[in-house]
């Protein structure tokens, strides 16, 4: 599927992409006084609310979401984007449980807290997976969404845009550094918003208004895609597991891994960071409105692209609901979030690169060197980042759902040993190896499972994971985690006790006093109202 554009529309697209990314980076450098490693890997710990909230934002809604979602959303509806309104339970574990312990300890990356917890071969371990994960759920998907729509608007190689895109990031995050990447995000995010919002508002008005589209969709081969509750045992999207994996696989994204925990530890202070992060559950409250919705509005309208073509939902959405110049405008928003997803990863890798492998071996590294060496590691996420996005274009069932796919069983190995490590003073350091090693081994086998192309033979060789409480991705992360759960306890309880002093620093006091409610300002206030606003839209949408 083709996408034409007009001068006109070219013109508000370069013109949008300069005026974020220029600014981004005056911004960025501006606040950046010297060139040592706290000022490029955590922007020297100085921004603010705003800044954290919009850049946690911007960093997670990649081309994946504006590309992915509107088509996943085209082939199963709303339920699609059913994981997007539970940010409020992942960030709620985040700033209540596990940011305080990160600030406390000023850490630069969550393996280096590990190191703090259990011992330094605990973070060898954990940065390496995670710079895996970093590779293959995040650079990959959103560089692979943002090649088809430069396929459909350049008439490019898929590869061949991959590797545009790729050099173009690199260079930015290399002269930036995390400053400039966290501006970057801020600026674009409403960019993305109000572009989102005229797709979503334009489609409406063509389609006659709301009722007018849910009358429209059941007769569409997707009658229930106005419906956000998936059955228990839908194959792709079932509710209830969907909310297990919010709690599981969603703290680990928004509470562990690097990419976003970073843009919290880059804050002022505690306080900043909490409400950046609820400025950021706020925001999330949109994608399923602005990004899944669309998708369902396409479907409405021509319910008859075939599987392939429903990748390029977002192309044709652009290509026949809006008029030029705002699809212009609208083009910019979906490649500036694949630029401001990349970078981010891009520096997130290179931080881990940095401060868990190269000072480990080199200790006496200067500060200088540091950056240099974060600015190396830059360019060879590059190119893994380039080899993985090779590997998604033949997955046959949506990259948004292949996406969260990767991601619950990629985490799986981390999550125990990162959470209970800092609520329970009882996980020790060998309890924590046996859960990664034994993690590492069940997500080989749901991997292994995943990729088989003939089910029928997966089924034989793995039968317990294609019952129907296994089936689903949701599920096997479920299952896998509480099974590495008990792994961790169960080796925890005969091994040697972690040093008392350790704990104090690293572990929930449960006896300690709670902090003293401070009104209007207060981030569990503005918690309570994002869940009660969250459930209201689950029944609005049920």
């Amino acid at each position: 599927m083709r996408l034409n554009l007009t001068s006109v529309d070219w013109i508000v697209c370069i013109a949008a992409l300069a005026v974020n990314v220029m600014l981004g980076l005056y911004l960025g450098l501006r606040g950046r006084r010297k060139a040592d490693s706290s000022s490029f890997f955590l922007a020297g710990r100085k921004l603010t609310w705003p800044i954290v909230g919009a850049s946690l934002f911007s960093t997670n809604i990649g081309a994946e979401h504006l590309v992915g979602l509107s088509g996943d959303s085209y082939r199963y509806g709303l339920i699609a984007g059913t994981v997007e309104l539970a940010t409020v339970i992942s960030l709620g574990i985040t700033v209540a449980l596990l940011l305080p312990y990160y600030v406390r300890n000023k850490v630069f990356t969550i393996p280096e807290f590990l190191e703090l917890r259990y011992r330094p071969e605990a973070r060898m371990c954990f940065s390496g997976l995670m710079v895996f994960i970093c590779v293959v759920t995040k650079m990959a998907f959103t560089m692979y969404a943002g090649a088809l729509v430069m396929h459909a608007v350049m008439g490019w190689g898929v590869m061949q845009s991959v590797l545009i895109m790729g050099v173009t990031t690199a260079i930015i995050t290399m002269i930036g550094g995390f400053g400039v990447v966290a501006y970057t995000d801020a600026i674009h995010t409403p960019i993305m918003i109000v572009g989102s919002g005229i797709i979503l508002f334009t489609g409406l008005h063509k389609i006659g208004g709301w009722g007018a589209l849910c009358e429209a969709v059941q007769h569409s081969p997707v009658p229930n895609a106005m419906h956000i509750h998936g059955a228990w045992n839908d194959p792709i999207y079932p509710f209830w597991g969907i909310m297990l994996a919010a709690a599981g696989a969603g703290a680990f994204y928004w509470g562990m891994d690097q990419v976003n925990v970073q843009r919290l530890l880059g804050a002022r202070d505690l306080k900043q960071a909490r409400w950046g992060a609820m400025f950021a559950a706020l925001l999330k409250l949109t994608p399923v409105f602005i990004f899944a919705l669309p998708g369902v509005i396409a479907l409405a309208l021509y319910p008859n692209l075939n599987a392939k073509d429903s990748r390029d939902t977002f192309v044709w959405i652009l290509e026949n609901l809006l008029p030029t110049g705002i699809r212009g405008y609208v083009l910019a928003a979906l490649l500036g979030a694949v630029l401001c997803s990349t970078i981010a990863v891009m520096n997130s890798i290179s931080t881990l690169a940095v401060r868990d492998f190269i000072l480990r071996f080199r200790p006496q590294t200067s500060e200088a060197e540091q950056v240099r060496f974060g600015r190396l590691a830059i360019v060879a996420a590059m190119f893994l980042g380039m080899g993985a996005a090779a590997v998604i274009a033949w997955q046959p069932e949506g990259i948004y759902k292949y996406l969260q796919t990767m991601s619950i069983y990629l985490s799986m190995p981390l999550i125990p040993a990162i959470a209970f490590g800092i609520l329970s003073k009882r996980v020790t350091f060998a309890g924590a190896a046996a859960s990664f090693l034994s993690g590492i081994v069940i997500c080989a086998i749901y991997v292994i499972d995943e990729l088989l192309p003939d089910k029928a033979v997966a089924a034989n060789i793995f039968p317990l994971l294609h019952h129907p409480i296994t089936l689903n991705y949701t599920y096997r992360g479920f299952w896998g985690m509480l099974l590495i759960t008990v792994i961790l306890f169960t080796v925890s309880a005969f091994t040697k006790k972690t040093d008392p002093a350790k704990l104090q620093q690293t572990t929930v006091n449960w006896g300690g006093k709670i902090e003293p409610f401070q009104g209007f300002s207060d981030w569990r206030l503005h918690l309570t109202v994002l869940g009660i606003t969250t459930v209201l839209a689950y029944w609005w949408l049920w």
